[in-house]
């Protein structure tokens, strides 16, 4: 689990990269972005606790939204939600986990980690995304690497992560503005600060 979410903080990492620096590859909006396993950009977090209603995953929830609060937070945190043996989720059928960031009780990223199959490359798998969430094909995405390619499209953009061999493929889901929105609130808060400051 500790290795799958390190894959999946690199992943959002370079997904956010991509977002703001890469020019879009596809025309779709924000509001046509993908919406896996009941989850899409946007939601609210009261909305997403009524999806993923078991105990341990509406805590994760309820845990986030007061720590987002916090001043040094400036609205933003992740957080994961995982299945649960006793109460079975529909929406974590073939799932590992899914990472969700929000920003201001939002969802500004999320990232899904599935179970199997084996995938021969990264493209491969891109397709059968690509086809399930009405994306262009793998030949438009940019490569970060051998094992991930991410499609930037108008305000968000679309990941896929796979290493051969391994059979826990990623997608992620990000808003390309979420981090500039922290970074002005971090460097507000500092010259806040700098104003205060009294020799």
């Amino acid at each position: 689990m500790k290795y799958a979410a390190l894959v999946g903080l690199l992943l959002w990492l370079t997904t956010n990269a991509v977002g703001q620096t890469a020019t879009p590859q596809c025309s779709l909006t924000r509001e046509r972005s993908p919406e896996i396993r009941g989850v899409r950009l946007g939601m609210t977090t009261d909305k997403l606790a009524t999806i993923f209603p078991e105990d341990e995953n509406r805590g994760s929830i309820e845990k986030a939204v007061k720590e987002s609060k916090r001043v040094d937070k400036y609205g933003d945190v992740r957080f994961t939600l995982q299945p649960n043996k006793e109460a079975v989720n529909p929406k974590f059928s073939g799932v590992n986990w899914i990472s969700i960031e929000i920003l201001d009780e939002h969802i500004a990223s999320f990232q899904v980690s599935y179970v199997g199959p084996e995938w021969n490359n990264v493209d491969e798998f891109i397709s059968k995304v690509a086809d399930a969430f009405h994306l262009p094909t793998a030949s438009t995405w940019a490569p970060a690497n051998e094992y991930q390619k991410s499609l930037k499209c108008d305000g968000f953009v679309v990941s896929a992560f796979v290493t051969k061999g391994s059979s826990n493929p990623i997608v992620s889901v990000g808003d390309t503005s979420t981090a500039r929105v922290v970074s002005d609130r971090r460097e507000a808060a500092k010259e806040k600060e700098r104003q205060a400051f009294k020799p």
